[in-house]
């Protein structure tokens, strides 16, 4: 039988966030989680997570935002003047290329200090990801598949969806205008170059941040694999509006945020997926 994974990304980065995954895990079919470590309210999502005993933990490693969990002063390519996080996907992934030496060796300090502090926090490590997907940029990756191996082959996401077989699933084409399309292609290609196999099934990157329960009306994942995987975010604007000097990402107050804890709201959804 096909196991299906709908996990939350973005544990621990608001008040409303958390609030969200503890709502969609209580009332909903929310069976997975990703934490990042490097946020403020971290401890409060592992206070959560431990009275959700079926609710997957993993790793949801943050190279791009907020403070690092390594020493700044050892990782001068990826903070500022400030000591926080710089870089997003695009400059990490110049750097990887044009400072590659200096990047794989500034990224190992960063990956293995986040992944020391989710361990730190007492929860098993089921799964690895990344924000905004910088885990599958290749120097990263390596660093990433080191982790996995010495936890028991934890699941590490991969973009392997069939580009083809979504779009002739969906009728919604916004993937066309938002960008959902070069996504798909950027990361589709470095899963290539990065060579890594897996038998979870990726759903979803062309409506990313977008879900609708629409995207899960008569979904036909192909055959070979042993789960699917559906990234999500869900939020409740309501809260993080009343905290806004903890938002340092807007798109928690985005009412498609809302829409998405709709999704995990609905056991309906399941059904859909086959």
């Amino acid at each position: 039988m096909l196991k299906k994974i709908f996990n939350a990304d973005d544990f621990g980065m608001t008040l409303g966030v958390n609030a969200a995954i503890k709502r969609a895990y209580e009332e909903g079919i929310l069976n997975s989680a990703s934490l990042m470590v490097n946020q403020k309210y971290a401890a409060q999502a592992v206070e959560m997570a431990q009275n959700m005993p079926n609710l997957e933990m993993g790793l949801h490693l943050n190279l791009t935002n907020e403070k690092p969990a390594a020493n700044p002063a050892e990782i001068p390519l990826l903070v500022g003047a400030d000591g926080k996080l710089k870089n997003g996907f695009v400059n990490l992934l110049l750097l990887s290329v044009l400072k590659p030496k200096q990047f794989r060796t500034q990224v190992a300090k960063e990956v293995w200090a986040q992944t020391q502090k989710y361990l730190a926090f007492g929860l098993p490590l089921k799964h690895i990801d990344g924000h905004r997907h910088v885990h599958l940029i290749p120097a990263v990756f390596q660093e990433v598949k080191k982790i996995a191996q010495a936890h028991q082959g934890a699941r590490i996401r991969i973009m392997n969806e069939n580009i083809f077989n979504t779009v002739r699933q969906n009728k919604s084409k916004s993937w066309l205008f938002d960008g959902g399309v070069i996504k798909y292609i950027i990361l589709r290609l470095l899963t290539w170059w990065n060579g890594y196999k897996s038998d979870t099934y990726f759903y979803t990157i062309l409506y990313t941040c977008k879900l609708s329960k629409a995207q899960f009306e008569n979904v036909r994942i192909p055959q070979g694999y042993k789960a699917v995987e559906v990234m999500i975010h869900p939020a409740t604007p309501d809260i993080d509006r009343a905290h806004l000097a903890d938002v340092w990402d807007e798109s928690v107050l985005s009412p498609y945020r809302t829409q998405e804890l709709g999704v995990l709201l609905d056991k309906n959804v399941l059904e859909g997926i086959n």
